[in-house]
């Protein structure tokens, strides 16, 4: 039994007649006769009653009559969603990164993707380090990933998105004496907060703070508490210069010397990715930037 039988039957149900169906359908009229008797078969019951000059449904026809209808509605609202998701009108996409990746660049990409596509729906996991992230798009939680780290071996699709530099961020009157750009010796002498998941990275701008964090007076599992430690002037600590404006905007910034870049990076799995995942992956390429002079 397939869709197309239990439609001819419907047809059959609602004309009252072969012959009435047959011209609805657009098929002969013995090969619609061919295709209820076959089904009368496979189902072992009498599906008609013919001793008139139509074909009115037995009390079996009229039981599967009504299943018929909720199975074919529930196939055409599977049909409809497949095409509202391969069309971009509804979806799910799921991207891991860290929290410092998601403000810069990430948050740019998703607004990008919901203005295009407005009926998206985005989650942004919080996989803490790249490893997590990668880790997550590895076992299918995450359909991509950015991450400050090349892909690990073969088998991923990534593109670039670009260079943040790196600086150290401080309330203004703890920046008050620091020179700009301020030397990493110096840094390695203030006191500073820090996100313990920060430096667990294999990145080499997790690598090069965590060769400055000798003086940690705060670690904190909760980036916002880190932010407001700095507003306080307890600590300084590190941030993405785009990422230290838009959440920090009161705060002084210092370039470091020499400077520090990170390098942004979207990874996938490669495989076929969905509708979403492509529309992302797309945008990302439009927006693709050659690394920064360094």
């Amino acid at each position: 039994m397939d869709l197309r039988t239990l439609r001819y039957f419907l047809a059959v149900v609602d004309e009252g007649g072969i012959t009435q169906a047959a011209r609805v359908l657009f098929v002969s009229q013995p090969s619609l006769s061919l295709a209820m008797r076959r089904l009368e078969d496979e189902l072992g019951v009498r599906l008609f009653d013919r001793s008139g000059r139509g074909a009115v449904p037995t009390a079996d026809g009229a039981r599967l009559a009504g299943l018929a209808r909720q199975v074919i509605a529930e196939a055409d609202g599977a049909g409809e969603r497949v095409r509202q998701v391969a069309g971009l009108e509804v979806g799910r996409l799921v991207v891991a990164t860290s929290a410092t990746l998601a403000v810069h660049p990430l948050t740019p990409l998703i607004a990008a993707l919901r203005g295009r596509h407005p009926g998206l729906e985005v989650h942004v996991r919080d996989a803490r380090t790249a490893a997590g992230a990668l880790g997550a798009v590895r076992a299918g939680e995450a359909e991509l990933g950015v991450v400050d780290v090349m892909p690990p071996d073969a088998g991923w699709g990534w593109c670039d998105l670009g260079t943040e530099e790196i600086v150290l961020v401080a309330s203004p009157e703890f920046a008050a004496g620091l020179a700009e750009p301020v030397a990493r010796a110096r840094v390695a002498g203030l006191d500073l907060g820090v996100v313990p998941s920060d430096l667990d990275s294999a990145s080499a701008a997790a690598t090069a703070v965590a060769s400055m964090a000798g003086r940690v007076r705060a670690q904190c599992a909760h980036r916002a508490m880190l932010w407001e430690l700095v507003r306080d002037g307890t600590v300084a600590t590190f941030a993405g210069r785009e990422t230290a404006r838009a959440v920090m905007p009161w705060a002084s910034l210092r370039s470091l010397d020499p400077p520090l870049w990170r390098d942004a990076r979207l990874v996938w799995r490669e495989q076929a990715l969905s509708p979403a995942g492509a529309a992302l992956v797309e945008l990302a390429r439009d927006r693709e930037e050659p690394p920064g002079d360094r």
